[in-house]
């Protein structure tokens, strides 16, 4: 079960009343039992500084130090039960090593020499400092290289996207530029004979350098490795696309809008991003039912009902997404919806790469 802010807050909140409850009890064990108003207020301030550790780690460290050096130094705590406010000790002291905080270590340690002889066996006592400390720095940097890990993974999935991307466009503009020899070539044979054909030619070779300059400027920058130069797919082929999820598991409906002409390059982001999308669903939440929609403003949405929550770890298909749609200076969102399933959704201005 996946512990949200607000859950963790209750789980300290309840830490919290159970070692108040224990650091109440061990004051007042006998032989010397404290008065009640004392036990109370000493309790509190050993246990009740752990439902707020998370957020004022320092403070919480600070007022649970202090209680427990007044607790043992006036021996109001017999040895066999100190471990009632070693653990509200071991609970701030994990918490501030996680944040980063190492002055509550040093004023724990501090606090056990002073109190030497009087807080029982130093195995104990370095048990009760020391083991926290060590398993919070611990966690603290095997996350911060986890992080450090994906982000560089990131990094990577971003740099392939964009080299998939040069590929793919590579296909547009070769084909372009092929069009445009092809009817120069035209043009040039049948100038004299065919005036008309040969201005049809030079016509539609002003509108394919056009296009092919957009492209071209939309993936400017942009590295291109070798590749197969095979025809970019089309939005004709979502029915393939839908068919082959289909074996897979995933049911897909498609409602694809009367759309205007589009550029070869914005047709095909939206191929991919439709195709990744599905590619999405596919691995986290099959079998499922997809609902594909393309609107007349090139909006795309991909909504499925499967189980999985895949959008929390961002993956190289999310990755891919965003960076299309960025290409474009288009907007892009993902992630669970309240009732369940993932949803993701693109817009890609009518005009780009036009």
């Amino acid at each position: 079960m996946l512990l949200t802010p607000r859950r963790l807050v209750a789980v300290d909140a309840v830490a919290a009343a159970v070692l108040v409850c224990s650091a109440f009890l061990a004051v007042r064990e006998p032989p010397a039992p404290e008065p009640v108003a004392v036990s109370l207020a000493l309790a509190v301030a050993l246990g009740a500084p752990v439902a707020f550790r998370r957020h004022r780690p320092l403070i919480a460290c600070t007022v649970v130090v202090c209680a427990a050096t007044t607790a043992f130094a006036a021996q109001m705590i017999p040895d066999y039960a100190a471990p009632a406010p070693y653990a509200c000790l071991a609970a701030v002291l994990y918490t501030a090593a996680l944040s980063g905080r190492w002055e509550p270590l040093a004023a724990a340690l501090a606090a056990a020499a002073f109190l030497t002889g009087r807080i029982g066996p130093w195995p104990l006592v370095l048990l009760a400092v020391a083991a926290p400390w060590a398993i919070g720095f611990y966690l603290r940097e095997k996350r911060a290289f986890a992080a450090r890990a994906a982000a560089q993974l990131a990094e990577q999935a971003v740099a392939e996207e964009r080299l998939r991307i040069s590929r793919e466009m590579h296909d547009i503009v070769a084909h372009s530029l092929n069009v445009i020899t092809v009817q120069a070539s035209i043009a040039a044979h049948v100038a004299e004979a065919r005036p008309s054909e040969a201005g049809k030619a030079l016509g539609l070779i002003e509108e394919t350098g056009r296009r092919a300059l957009a492209e071209m400027r939309a993936t400017l920058g942009v590295l291109r490795a070798p590749a197969d130069l095979a025809p970019a797919p089309r939005l004709a082929d979502l029915g393939a696309l839908a068919d082959r999820a289909a074996s897979a598991g995933v049911e897909v409906r498609l409602d694809v809008a009367d759309l205007p002409p589009l550029s070869p390059g914005l047709e095909l982001a939206v191929y991919r991003i439709v195709q990744e999308s599905i590619t999405n669903v596919i691995k986290h939440a099959a079998p499922a039912t997809c609902e594909v929609t393309v609107t007349r403003d090139l909006r795309i949405t991909v909504v499925d009902d499967g189980p999985g929550a895949h959008g929390h770890v961002p993956g190289h298909g999310l990755t891919g997404i965003r960076e299309r749609v960025h290409m474009y200076d288009g907007e892009f969102s993902a992630g669970p919806r309240p009732e369940g399933g993932f949803a993701v959704s693109a817009r890609l201005p009518l005009g780009a790469a036009r």
